[in-house]
Order: C-alpha cells, then structure tokens, then sequence
C-alpha cells in the first residue's frame, strides 16, 4: 500500500495523514494570522492619519464657525530644516535669543558672507556652531571660503512664525497653524499664527523688527485683523529685548482712542511684568525679554486662569 509515495502499513498512511492535516490547519491559520495582522496594520495606519489630522481640523473647523472659509497655508520663504530631527533643533536653538539675532544676519547678507560678518550679537565660538549647524541641515552652503542662503529667503518673519507655533504646539499643547491666509475677508493680509484649544482660539501677530520700525499703521492692521478673527485672546509679540512701552503701547492706547472714542478707558494699556502689557483680560503686548517663551506663556496663563472660576 502506497502511503505519501512510499509503501506502508493502514497505520503509518493514517498518521501520515492526520500530520498533514494538521499541518494544512496550522497553514490556514497562519495565513488568517497573516490577514489579520494587515488588518490591524491599515487601521494603525489609518487611525495615525486621523490622529495626525485631527488638530488641523479642529482648528479648520473653529475658524469655519466664525465664518472663515478658503483658508490656505502659505509657508513659503520659511527657513526651515525638512526632517522632524533636524526640526527639534533648529526649536531648541531657536529659543535662544542670540540664535535669532544670528539668523537675521545670515538672512541679511543672504547671497555672500562670512563668518566675521555674523558677530554683531554673539560671539566667533558661537556663531561659528550655528553656522556648522546651518551647514550640516543645508540651510546654508559654502563656496571658496564664503557662504550663501541655499533657499529664498527674504526676512526673519515666517521663521518666526514657525517658531511661534511651535511653541503653541510644543509648550502648551495648543495646534496652531502659521501664515495662515484667507480669501475675500475685509483688510487682506495674512494671520501670522492661529492656534485652538480647549474651545478657544488663539491668534498671535508676530514682529521681527525692532520698535521703531513698527508704526501705527501695523498696529490698526492687527486690529483689524482681530475684528475679523474674533479670537478668544490675541498677543502682538515682538521679538526684541528693547522696551516695548517707550512706543509700541502708546500706539496701541492711541488707535484704542481714536476707535473707541469716550469709551477708551475700558481698554486701557497696563503693564503687567516687565514689559508685557495688557489691554483687557484677552489681548497682550510683550517682547522677548528677558524670554520669548517665558513671555508668551505668562500671557496665556493669565487668560486661561482669568477665564476660569474665581471669588470675585
């Protein structure tokens, strides 16, 4: 008798059988295993995208309720490294005031320098690792001795803006989306960052330039720009250890004045701590001194802790 291509007893063919269905068995289930496992692979996947895009929406969905529809992102002449890593870096230097003031220089000469021309705030040891980081990230190239910008980038201001998310985002857990535009809304511009968080949005305008490069015309555009946002709390933030209360909150208590008219006392500019100011419980004024970081926070503190239940 003729048992798997050999000759053998009744008994050797059974178990020879019954070892083959039990290897088809363990065949199926291996391969229902395998379905299995790429099941729950696209719905990893699939729930890593929604978890991904879920802040995006929500913060589409909060400017949507108020009316704002055909937003568009435009992150162009941002001078941002591409991968995630390089990315947590560039933050982390990022946070350090003589990095920014290092960065606008790199920007100012943009298309020919040297390491000499970049020692205005920082020291050679300093600008010197900031510029083999640059390097490194391709941000910058060299060439004969001298460096260049590889990308277009014409001022400090979306860097900042991205940075100024990244805080939303990194430190408080607040989505955010910079240089956010929209289209056919009253005043045209750009919003420089927008977060939303615990049903309230959060608009902040940024400013590179020092103080007296920002005029009054800024500050009624930023204005404007609130009335069409209606945040829920909005800080103008600039990037300066200069005062900000010898110019920019008195053009700030003059356009209140010439809106509000009689009622303009309501509003008035007070200084908080150092040179952070306030106008009301929701709209703040602050530079970076003696932390931009620190500041920002201070400000949304105040808000979410004032917003809540308190003993009159």
């Amino acid at each position: 008798m003729s048992c798997l291509g050999g000759v053998d007893s009744p008994g050797a063919c059974r178990g020879a059988r019954r070892i083959l269905r039990v290897v088809t068995s363990v065949g199926e289930r291996l391969r229902e295993v395998q379905r299995r496992i790429e099941e729950l692979t696209a719905d990893v996947r699939a729930l890593r995208g929604h978890l991904a895009a879920a802040p995006a929406m929500e913060l589409a969905h909060a400017l949507r309720r108020r009316g704002l529809t055909g937003s568009k992102v435009a992150h162009d002449g941002g001078m941002v490294p591409a991968s995630p890593a390089a990315q947590q870096e560039f933050y982390e230097l990022l946070r350090h005031y003589s990095f920014r003031l290092f960065l606008r220089d790199v920007i100012k000469h943009g298309e020919r320098f040297v390491l000499t021309d970049l020692l205005r705030y920082c020291s050679s040891a300093s600008a010197d690792r900031y510029l083999r980081w640059l390097l490194r990230q391709r941000l910058v190239s060299q060439q004969r001795g001298r460096f260049r910008l590889t990308g277009k980038v014409a001022s400090f201001g979306p860097t900042l803006e991205w940075f100024v998310a990244e805080v939303l985002q990194r430190e408080f857990g607040i989505p955010a989306a910079w240089n956010v535009r929209f289209d056919d809304i009253p005043g045209g511009g750009d919003f420089d960052v927008i977060g939303c968080q615990e049903g309230v949005c959060v608009y902040i305008e940024t400013k590179s330039s020092p103080p007296r490069n920002i005029d009054a015309g800024q500050v009624r555009a930023f204005l404007d720009r609130l009335e069409t946002l209606r945040p829920h709390v909005a800080l103008f933030v600039n990037d300066t250890q200069l005062r900000m209360g010898d110019k920019i909150a008195g053009l700030f208590a003059d356009e209140l004045r010439r809106r509000l008219g009689r009622t303009a006392g309501r509003r008035r500019v007070e200084r908080l701590d150092g040179e952070v100011f306030s106008i009301g419980t929701d709209l703040f004024i602050a530079n970076s001194d003696p932390d931009l970081v620190g500041n920002i926070g201070n400000c949304l503190t105040r808000y979410f802790r004032g917003s809540g239940w308190h003993l009159p």
